[in-house]
């Protein structure tokens, strides 16, 4: 993965701040913008794609004032914690994450294209992404063959009651993407990329074999 940004904070602290609803609630779209859908235009439309480009074209976007507005109004609430380290996590926590997230998803892209070099896989923009779940599709001859959701492995260890509902909800996403376009596999990912390779391997040609 190229540049990733550091997470600023102590890890107990971050975790805390994470957990809090009240926090959390500036982090909405009202806030600070669709921040996967400006990160996905930011990729089609620049030709320089560095993280400072990123950074620069928020900034023309949404605007850093915004994020100054944001760290503001969690200050209020969380004095104790120095402004300055508050402006961090804001700024991590909008610019940061996105970032890392949507490298991570194209260098597992780019993992599956070392392994299948005689198809397109092609990132999907942010409507169908948003509306189904899916990161990336298997193109062969024009023609849709597999949809391909990233996932962390940690993902499969979540079980908490919200959790379970927003999987659930993801799931729902993916099936109607099946019924409309093509089957989807899910592809997990840790630290040394994608886990279980052969076997993920294994199931996309399965599938793939089916379905052409």
């Amino acid at each position: 993965m190229s540049y990733k940004y550091k997470q600023p904070l102590e890890d107990a602290l971050y975790r805390k701040l994470n957990k809090d609803k009240s926090v959390n609630h500036f982090f909405q779209t009202k806030y600070v913008g669709k921040c996967m859908k400006l990160i996905s235009d930011f990729h089609k439309y620049h030709e320089s794609k560095t993280h400072k480009d990123w950074e620069f074209s928020y900034k023309c976007t949404v605007g850093f004032k915004q994020l100054s507005y944001v760290s503001q109004r969690i200050h209020l609430k969380n004095q104790w914690i120095p402004l300055e380290q508050v402006k961090q996590y804001v700024f991590y926590r909008v610019i940061g994450q996105t970032w890392n997230g949507y490298q991570q998803e194209l260098s597992i892209i780019d993992e599956l294209k070392a392994e299948f070099t005689n198809i397109d896989i092609v990132k999907t923009d942010f409507e169908k992404d948003h509306t189904y779940c899916i990161d990336a599709e298997i193109i062969k001859d024009d023609y849709i063959v597999l949809g391909i959701q990233i996932k962390p492995i940690s993902y499969k260890m979540m079980n908490t009651a919200y959790q379970n509902r927003a999987k659930a909800n993801h799931k729902e996403k993916n099936d109607n993407y099946a019924r409309m376009f093509a089957p989807y596999v899910y592809v997990y990912y840790d630290d040394n990329g994608i886990v279980d390779k052969q076997e993920t391997i294994n199931k996309i040609n399965t599938i793939m074999h089916l379905n052409i």
